[in-house]
């Protein structure tokens, strides 16, 4: 069987990586702007959500501090001076709420773009740098978006990282009812899918958006949505009957499709890795990490049976997010 687009993907990364592995790199200071509670199941099992971004951007040497956003804990503007770069979390909340501490976190975002600071927003985060940056969030016309949807790059996103010849379709673990509406002025669209129109943007070279979660894993994605769903904050519609069927049915669905597709989640983050430029301030550091993320889709997609390549298990989990679970209602 040929290579497929992500082992092509892999392939030029590492080669690009090992062109500049000589290269030296500085350490950098990074914060998280924590803007959830921790869930028992993620303290428990990760030491918190703090310890899961780390796990997933976090290079040797690098300072990392956490401040917890949703308590009202941010860094005084003398504070923030002395980080690289911020990544904004995803939330229970609106990002197009007025809470006091969404405006807070939403006046510091504007603050640290403006003083050149790269910045990371994931999911809430996303929405956050959006709205800060001039761009307009809110509910989406079309619902919750809960599991794996398959993320397709814009021309601006196939043109910026050329040399890794992405794919078509790229899955991502999804959770989230809010979208970006209107990107600020100057931002570029770099990934839609067929529920959001906006999954990833940039602005310049140090802000970037991601709707979806690169740092969730199968079983944390699993542990929120059995959370909700016993407590009736997610229904799954029976459109053939006048009640709702019980909650198992999307259990099974999103069990089914991240078993398939769980080993690519870390194509998205190198994604956001290259270019937020989190951690790491050097090109050399992005394309280290980009071999680093790569070289661990190429084992997984070695350890697949036959048949399964990523492309057809990408295919697979769009058909399954995509509508099959009926409509989500909150």
């Amino acid at each position: 069987m040929g290579m497929g687009p992500l082992d092509n993907a892999a392939s030029a990364a590492l080669e690009a990586a090992a062109a500049a592995a000589a290269a030296p790199s500085r350490a950098g200071s990074y914060a998280v702007l924590q803007c959830g509670e921790d869930s028992e199941y993620v303290r428990q099992k990760y030491g918190g959500y703090f310890a899961v971004f780390r796990a997933l951007l976090e290079e040797d040497g690098e300072r990392w501090r956490v401040y917890s956003a949703v308590r009202g804990e941010l860094p005084a503007d003398a504070e923030a001076a002395g980080f690289d770069g911020f990544v904004i979390s995803g939330s229970c909340a609106d990002a197009h709420g007025d809470e006091p501490w969404i405006l807070a976190l939403v006046d510091l975002t504007r603050r640290v773009h403006a003083a050149g600071k790269r910045v990371l927003g994931v999911c809430f985060g996303h929405q956050i740098l959006c709205r800060a940056l001039g761009g307009r969030t809110g509910r989406s016309a079309k619902g919750w978006d809960i599991g794996v949807s398959c993320i397709h790059p814009t021309a601006a996103a196939a043109r910026l990282f050329a040399p890794l010849k992405l794919p078509v379709h790229m899955p991502v673990i999804e959770f989230h009812q809010d979208e970006v509406w209107e990107l600020p002025p100057g931002a570029e669209a770099l990934a839609r899918s067929d529920k959001t129109r906006v999954e990833m943007f940039r602005l310049g070279g140090r802000a970037m958006g991601v709707q979806g979660h690169p740092e969730y894993s199968k079983d944390v994605l699993m542990s929120i949505a059995d959370r909700l769903l016993r407590h009736n904050h997610i229904l799954v519609i029976n459109h053939n009957s006048n009640d709702s069927v019980p909650s198992v049915r999307l259990s099974l669905c999103l069990s089914v499709c991240l078993s398939v597709c769980d080993m690519e989640k870390k194509y998205l983050s190198l994604f956001c890795l290259l270019l937020a430029g989190l951690p790491g301030g050097s090109g050399q550091d992005e394309l280290r990490r980009a071999a680093a993320g790569q070289g661990a889709v190429e084992q997984g997609v070695q350890g697949l049976p036959q048949g399964k390549a990523p492309v057809v298990a990408a295919a697979r989990c769009g058909a399954i997010a995509g509508g099959n679970w009926g409509a989500l209602d909150a």
